[in-house]
């Protein structure tokens, strides 16, 4: 969700900064009380392990085609979307007495007023339709098709406790969730192309729930450490005699800030995250150059359970206004008898972040 950490591969957990901190991680609403504003959407598509199917030939024989089968691990197509919004709202403020010198060399109390809390509030909807693929024999194949879509408002708050040895930054969410999903399956011929059976989400009623998600975040010297877990109550979505479950995520970030301009950051999944009978466990990696009237981004992200689903992702946000997104995976396959191979993996969003 969001522009700047799509395009540092997907890493956001300890990145102080980011206006999208209710999503990544709520206690970095406190790290960066400042007010902020910010939009986000986008699209992405996915055809993993498919490349074998994607170049068949119409000689192809059938030992070949199950070979093919055979040796398919983990095939599905998969469309995803994302629409949000987060505004950000410094919270309570602290006074705080410190000594100074004046302007004849000598130490006074002064008071000084600083923000220790913050509060946001947003709306997040996002979509995510996944085909998975498999023999069915005789030149066919049998395809499972699994769809949800997830709105979400969340409502965070954060609090900043400072230290002599550092910041700690402790946050939570609650959310409001609403789902409706689809899982169907349906058989077709490798030679007439793979159909496309988007899930018929107007079938099927909208189911509630909420969800919790709790954060931590350390501050020293330029450097960030950051935990988070998400959906800590295992939200359970149930419709037509069938249901499926959020899994608790468990994630951890550093981001480090270096030579006024730039920040480093990594991220890596604790737990696999499970959609349906799909999983992932995401690392990922980025830096980002922040000049204030323009910042630019690039980043790695890798699945540890599907290395073929890799990503390169870069970005940048030019005055504020316009934020620009593409996302590329290292997966070429040619379409039949296409002498052009295509990335099966790609990504674009727009956005805009405001913050002052």
């Amino acid at each position: 969700m969001g522009n700047v950490s799509s395009s540092l591969g997907g890493a956001g957990v300890a990145l102080r900064n980011s206006a999208w901190g209710l999503y990544y991680n709520p206690a970095l609403l406190s790290s960066d009380p400042r007010s902020k504003f910010s939009f986000s959407l986008g699209m992405s598509v996915a055809k993993n392990n498919l490349n074998p199917l994607l170049e068949l030939g119409f000689d192809t024989s059938q030992e070949k085609l199950d070979s093919i089968f055979a040796s398919l691990k983990n095939a599905y197509l998969e469309l995803q979307t994302q629409m949000g919004v987060v505004a950000q709202v410094g919270g309570f403020y602290q006074k705080k007495d410190i000594a100074v010198l004046n302007e004849y060399g000598q130490l006074v109390s002064q008071s000084v007023e600083k923000q220790m809390s913050a509060f946001a509030i947003g709306a997040f909807a996002s979509s995510q339709m996944r085909i998975g693929v498999s023999n069915g024999g005789n030149y066919h194949y049998d395809a499972l098709s699994f769809g949800v879509v997830l709105m979400e408002i969340p409502i965070g708050y954060a609090y900043k406790l400072e230290t002599s040895f550092g910041d700690f930054n402790f946050g939570v969410a609650l959310k409001y969730m609403r789902a409706v999903f689809d899982i169907s399956d349906y058989r077709g011929n490798v030679y007439n192309g793979l159909e496309i059976k988007l899930p018929n989400f107007l079938q099927n009623t909208p189911v509630s729930n909420f969800g919790i998600d709790l954060g931590v975040l350390y501050s020293i010297q330029g450097v960030h450490l950051g935990l988070t877990a998400k959906n800590i109550n295992l939200p359970t979505f149930g419709s037509g005699g069938r249901k499926f479950q959020l899994d608790a995520g468990l994630r951890f970030g550093v981001a480090y800030e270096f030579l006024k301009h730039y920040t480093f950051v990594t991220d890596i999944d604790l737990l696999p995250q499970k959609l349906s009978s799909f999983k992932s466990q995401w690392m990922s990696v980025g830096i980002m150059g922040d000049y204030g009237f323009v910042d630019f981004r690039v980043g790695f992200g890798v699945d540890f359970l599907n290395v073929k689903s890799s990503k390169l992702t870069a970005g940048f946000n030019l005055f504020g206004i316009i934020d620009l997104v593409g996302e590329m995976g290292f997966n070429f396959a040619k379409n039949r008898d296409s002498q052009l191979a295509l990335p099966t993996n790609f990504g674009v969003k727009i956005g805009s972040t405001f913050a002052f």
